[in-house]
């Protein structure tokens, strides 16, 4: 299998590059700016002619489009880069893979729903995104779905992982500095462990099964009670602070439920993704932070 990687650099790009990698295949992951020492290839996913180029040398079966602008309040301050990156670039992505016959993985986001549910979202609910990175996400899928028949739209949330700090560990050094971690009590999601995704994702390109999936670890939880529950795991004693949701000012609106179920995942032969408890104690074992 030939693929190549988009936002390489990112904390889902970067463990799909491994897994890719330990699988034998022929891997090449990109950057708009890769490391110095890296053996990424730079490329902007907004840059028509780069993407060409990029795709053209390498001639990949598959795209995995990780790049993404997913910082969600700079996002509603700067609609313009969002849309430009997010949508636009998703449909230069989109144009090259079905040039030269690649399937394309869009990473897409339970921000394009809007809560109201208050309960998971399927792979056939309708999204109705609240922010300006939810839209642009929501574009972006659209704009794969039209351009490339051969897609899989996969729709994550609340990644965390061991390469960057995420919520978990900002959890856990606060706790460790004697601190109590403030954590939103009432917003409910699906914190997802990375590994899982890229496992469960490689598994998934080998089934021409296209279409729309939901890749997180069930079940739904609020931020509070998975905060308690890590600390616990890690052997920490130092409670989290709950703060009730309207109290969190943010120039972006966020859904208040967004959490994610599969439904198609097991119907195409693919392993559901594993309990949010179970991929949070593997990732605090792979952090080596576990209770004794």
């Amino acid at each position: 299998m030939r693929v190549l990687i988009t936002g390489a650099t990112g904390l889902l790009g970067a463990e799909i590059v491994r897994q890719c990698r330990a699988a034998g295949w022929e891997t090449l992951g990109t950057a708009r700016t890769p490391p110095p020492d890296s053996d990424l290839a730079p490329m902007d996913i907004t840059d028509p002619d780069m993407v060409r180029a990029t795709v053209d040398a390498f001639r990949p079966e598959v795209v995995i489009h990780c790049a993404a602008m997913t910082h969600v309040d700079a996002c509603e301050t700067d609609p313009h880069e969002a849309y430009r990156i997010n949508t636009f670039g998703a449909e230069v992505i989109a144009a090259h893979c079905q040039r030269v016959g690649a399937a394309c993985v869009y990473i897409s986001t339970d921000y394009v729903f809007d809560g109201a549910k208050g309960a998971p979202y399927h792979e056939y609910d309708t999204p109705n995104p609240l922010s300006v990175y939810g839209r642009s996400k929501y574009l972006g899928e659209a704009a794969v779905q039209a351009l490339c028949p051969r897609h899989y739209i996969v729709r994550v949330a609340w990644l965390y992982g061991v390469e960057r700090k995420t919520f978990p560990q900002f959890v856990l050094d606060a706790a460790r500095q004697g601190q109590s971690p403030t954590v939103i009590a009432d917003q409910i999601g699906s914190p997802t462990y990375v590994a899982d995704v890229a496992d469960r994702l490689l598994r998934l390109v080998q089934t021409d099964c296209y279409g729309v999936y939901h890749l997180t670890n069930p079940p739904p939880v609020s931020r509070y009670e998975f905060a308690c529950a890590l600390l616990e795991a890690a052997g920490l004693s130092v409670p989290p602070t709950p703060l009730p949701m309207a109290h969190w000012q943010t120039p972006a609106p966020r859904p208040a439920y967004s959490a994610l179920t599969s439904w198609r995942l097991p119907w195409v032969g693919v392993p559901p993704m594993p309990d949010w408890r179970d991929a949070m104690r593997r990732f605090l074992h792979a952090l080596g932070q576990v209770s004794s």
